[in-house]
């Protein structure tokens, strides 16, 4: 089913599977100074916005970097403090101070490395958000905006519930949940402690920490103690989904820079998902709902393992949904 778009998947178009670095560039930013700074002395030409544009999209198609021109824009709208890449075009004839030129270079270089434009720029929109990114921490795709949607339009937001994360790397999944049910509340695990930070900082910035707590927690067969026989209204979970015979196959954004830990699946891709039915078989809720975002080969997997095993489990398949490329990704459980 398609959904509405986002500002996110704008950003980058509909492809997002790309990742961070090792080394991280935090020279201050520089503020748009407008028409008036002065050009850089080792350009023959007027170092402006267009000239910048034009030779980073033609170096970064040289190297074969993924999506050279919103990569570009999105280092320019950073380093001019634009409101975002879209303003990139009002300004192509603006010119750009010699520490401008210096800030573009340096981000640019980054991204040759084949660090994530998110990692870069160190923030990313995720539906109606903005939220710090930093690596090795998963950064959302648009796919997930899509899983919110859906639980959105099926959640009565306006009555109290309560929800547990499993894996909640940035927070994305949780914030943007709790941002428009205002009377729920959350809990988000994830075994890294980079995760838990970052989910934690992005729930202050976005003024939502009071109703989320966070749990550094590997999930194998149950929750943290103090979970312990606590029952939730639903479970969302973008879980490690990736064969383990794939990860040397995946870009090098990805393989380079990203925790590897969050995309592991697995023999077979299903690992931490068979855990996760587990733990929604104990902690769910009578007609609790659980959410699954999956590999496209998963649903009638999952459906056959819940046929055989989810009577003992307590849980029911009920939907699989499709994403916006028309592939089977979303997966809907039902405690009975």
């Amino acid at each position: 089913m398609m959904l509405s778009s986002s500002r996110a998947a704008a950003r980058l178009g509909v492809s997002l599977f790309s990742r961070l670095p090792v080394r991280l560039l935090e020279p201050p930013v520089v503020p748009y100074s407008g028409s008036t700074g002065p050009v850089a002395a080792h350009s023959a030409l007027p170092a402006t916005v267009q000239t910048a544009q034009e030779k980073w999209i033609k170096r970064f198609e040289s190297e074969n970097i993924p999506e050279p021109q919103t990569s570009i824009t999105n280092i320019i709208a950073h380093v001019l403090q634009l409101d975002g890449p879209g303003d990139v075009g009002k300004h192509q004839n603006s010119s750009l101070n010699e520490m401008q030129m210096a800030k573009i270079e340096e981000l640019c270089e980054c991204r040759l490395a084949r660090m994530p434009i998110q990692y870069i720029i160190r923030e990313w929109d995720f539906r109606d958000l903005t939220l710090k990114m930093a690596p090795p921490v998963f950064i959302p795709r648009p796919e997930t905006e899509e899983l919110v949607e859906l639980i959105l339009q099926q959640m009565d937001t306006g009555e109290e519930s309560s929800f547990l994360e499993i894996g909640c790397g940035s927070g994305a999944i949780s914030l943007s949940i709790l941002k428009h049910a205002p009377k729920a509340s959350a809990i988000a695990i994830d075994q890294s402690r980079l995760a838990c930070e970052l989910t934690q900082e992005n729930a202050n910035s976005t003024g939502l920490a009071d109703r989320l707590r966070i749990f550094r927690h590997k999930v194998i067969d149950d929750l943290p103690d103090a979970l312990a026989g606590q029952k939730f209204d639903m479970i969302v979970s973008n879980p490690p989904y990736v064969p383990s015979v794939l990860l040397p196959t995946l870009d090098p954004e990805v393989k380079i820079y990203e925790d590897l830990r969050a995309l592991d699946g697995g023999n077979d891709g299903l690992t931490v998902i068979k855990a996760i039915l587990r733990v929604a078989g104990k902690h769910l809720a009578k007609d609790g709902v659980l959410w699954l975002e999956v590999d496209s080969t998963h649903p009638p997997v999952i459906e056959k393992f819940l046929t055989k095993h989810g009577e003992l489990m307590g849980l029911r398949f009920l939907a699989s949904y499709k994403d916006l490329f028309h592939k089977d990704r979303f997966v809907e459980i039902v405690k009975l």
